[in-house]
């Protein structure tokens, strides 16, 4: 089985071609997407190299969705299909200059599937900045990571709360050194947010195991119908730093490295279908909010070969004492019902 190894950090390398020469040629070759020169031109600082899984033979449970009862439908858009977690879904996080996105996308994920999974009534936004900075494990933290990892430490130690750098969200908002500096801070087993009245022990929430997904398009499809988002990981391209709109595949450049991110929904554009894809860059990146497009059901540039994801659960972690978030016998009819009508 393949290895999951989500390697968000890319080489740093000067880029082969001269930035107008590589746009002018990417659009003169195809017209499915749109190159230009993108507001956040520090690529090289976000990004490095984590290497390989050690293990050679590592595998993962490869588990195959549930069908659901409809139709797969054309267009779907997680954040239209559980609009009650429309703002949880749709949040455009920004990793800044840290090779963090496999903390990001997980983290992400999470959130969202844990929304999802309570119909709406639990909006918890885990913390990046906790898995990058304690789990020891994870990675190399700015310079890279396992997606694997993160979501087995979510699910043995648990994740607090933390919004992006430069907010008062949660217990661990993201840090300065990473945002600004790509150096990640010493673990700390407390909240940074003085503003947030939860202490870090009792804002822990833990989840279940991860697995992995076949690569088929309907499996990956009934899988996010079914659960929500996805955790995904490919080979990013010189050409992709370009990506301004339509339906990306790889036209020219060099492999740079590998990236992680969250597929949210997929779609058909001028005859090209595609997974709709929510990057970690900020919602400045490119033209679509921070959102990109590509090319479905041809595993294009390895997109639908390691998708992973996990199970949610709405508890506090072991030793955590007690904090219940949106349960209780109404919460638990609400999500039954839901799902029944749903599928």
């Amino acid at each position: 089985m393949q290895k999951i190894i989500f390697l968000c950090a890319l080489l740093p390398l000067s880029w082969s071609k001269p930035n107008v020469t590589l746009i002018e040629e990417i659009n003169s070759q195809q017209s499915a997407w749109k190159a230009g020169i993108n507001t956040i031109d520090d690529i090289e600082s976000r990004l490095g190299f984590l290497g390989i899984h050690p293990d050679p033979n590592f595998k993962l449970e490869l588990q195959e969705p549930q069908k659901t009862r409809r139709a797969i439908p054309e267009t779907p858009d997680a954040r239209e299909y559980w609009p009650q977690c429309k703002d949880v879904i749709g949040n455009i996080r920004n990793q800044g200059r840290c090779g963090s996105c496999w903390a990001f996308s997980t983290a992400e994920v999470m959130s969202d599937r844990l929304c999802i999974a309570t119909n709406g009534t639990v909006k918890f936004e885990f913390s990046p900045e906790d898995l990058i900075n304690c789990c020891s494990n994870c990675g190399k933290k700015c310079n890279g990571g396992y997606t694997l990892y993160a979501w087995q430490y979510y699910m043995t130690s648990g994740v607090v709360s933390g919004g992006d750098y430069n907010t008062s969200r949660g217990c661990q908002p993201y840090s300065a050194s990473s945002f600004i500096y790509g150096i990640a801070p010493t673990c700390s087993k407390t909240c940074q947010n003085a503003k947030y009245a939860t202490s870090y022990d009792t804002d822990k929430q833990v989840g279940g195991s991860p697995y992995q997904i076949p690569g088929s398009v309907t499996s990956i499809q009934n899988e996010i119908l079914k659960n929500g988002p996805v955790i995904a990981g490919y080979e990013v391209y010189e050409d992709f730093q370009f990506y301004q709109s339509g339906v990306y595949s790889h036209i020219s450049g060099v492999e740079v490295g590998r990236h992680a991110v969250k597929i949210i929904g997929w779609g058909t554009e001028n005859g090209v279908p595609y997974w709709l894809v929510a990057n970690s860059w900020g919602k400045e990146w490119a033209k679509l909010g921070g959102l990109f497009k590509i090319k479905r059901g041809t595993n294009e540039c390895g997109i639908e070969a390691s998708i992973i994801s996990g199970y949610v659960a709405n508890k506090p972690a072991p030793g955590s004492g007690v904090r219940v978030l949106g349960s209780g016998v109404g919460a638990v009819l609400a999500m039954t019902l839901f799902y029944l009508l749903k599928f």
